[in-house]
C-alpha cells in the first residue's frame, strides 16, 4: 500500500456545492463501492443510482437511465436529480464482450455523446470493476491466463486480498488504487486495453472533494 501524505499536502477542498452522480451497470459491488464515499461527507453529495434488477444495464440502457434521471425536457420535465453547473456526470461500465458484440456500437456511441455534452464523463473498465478493486492492493498488472474474463479478475481479486475485497473498508484506499491504476493505464484504439481501468480518473474527482476525511481515516488506521 503507498499511504503517503499526498492527501495532507493537497489544497483544502473547494466548498462550492458540487454532486457527483456515478451510474453504474453493476446493480451490487459498484454501488456498493460508490456508496462508501457517499457516507462519509453529508455535506458532498455523491450520488450512486442503484439499477433495479428489471432495468436495462446494458452501456445503452445506462445512458438512458442517466439521461432521464439529469436531463430536464418536455417529456421529462421534473427529472430525479436537479443538475447545477458544476455538477458531474460519471458512467461506470465494462468492456465484458458479449457474443454478439453489440457492446462495442454502444460503447462507441456513449464516447462520442460524453465529448460532445460538458461535464458527462466515462470510466470503462476491461473487462470488468474488479480491474479497479484489484489496484487497492497491487501495484503492477498482473500477468495471468484468462485475464480478459470477467470471472477470472474476480478469482485473481478474491485470491490477492486476504477475505476478498470489503467494501466497507477498503475504499479508503482509493488513492491508491488511482495511483496504481493510472501508471498501468493502456489505452489501445481510446479504450482501456485489457488489465486497464478509468475509473481513476473519477477517483480524480473525488479525492479533492474528501482529501480532509480521507486523510483522517488513513491517519488513525497507521496508529
Amino acid at each position: 500500500m503507498i499511504l503517503t501524505n499526498r492527501l495532507f499536502e493537497r489544497e483544502a477542498p473547494n466548498r462550492e456545492a458540487k454532486s457527483i452522480y456515478i451510474f453504474g451497470e453493476g446493480a451490487k459491488r459498484e454501488y456498493q463501492y460508490f456508496k462508501y464515499f457517499r457516507e462519509m461527507d453529508s455535506r458532498i453529495k455523491i450520488e450512486i443510482y442503484e439499477l433495479k434488477d428489471d432495468e436495462d444495464n446494458s452501456p445503452a440502457g445506462l445512458l438512458s437511465i442517466a439521461q432521464k434521471c439529469i436531463l430536464s425536457t418536455e417529456d421529462n420535465p421534473k427529472p430525479k436529480y436537479s443538475f447545477q453547473e458544476n455538477d458531474e456526470v460519471w458512467l461506470v461500465f465494462d468492456t465484458d464482450k458479449d457474443k454478439g458484440n453489440s457492446r462495442k456500437t454502444q460503447i462507441e456511441h456513449i464516447r462520442a455523446y460524453c465529448e460532445e455534452t460538458s461535464h458527462w464523463f466515462i470510466a470503462q473498465s476491461n473487462p470488468c470493476f474488479e480491474v479497479w478493486l484489484y489496484y487497492h492492493f497491487q501495484t503492477e498488472k498482473p500477468i495471468f491466463e484468462g485475464d480478459e474474463y470477467c470471472t477470472d479478475w474476480k478469482k485473481l481479486v478474491n485470491n490477492s486480498i486476504v477475505g476478498g475485497f470489503d467494501s466497507r473498508r477498503h475504499p479508503i484506499f482509493i488513492e491508491d488504487a488511482s495511483v496504481n491504476a493510472e501508471k498501468n493505464y493502456v489505452s489501445n484504439d481510446g479504450l482501456p486495453d485489457v488489465g486497464s481501468t478509468e475509473i481513476f480518473k473519477l477517483s480524480q474527482s473525488i479525492l479533492p472533494l474528501l482529501a480532509t476525511k480521507i486523510s483522517r481515516a488513513l491517519g488513525f488506521m497507521k496508529k
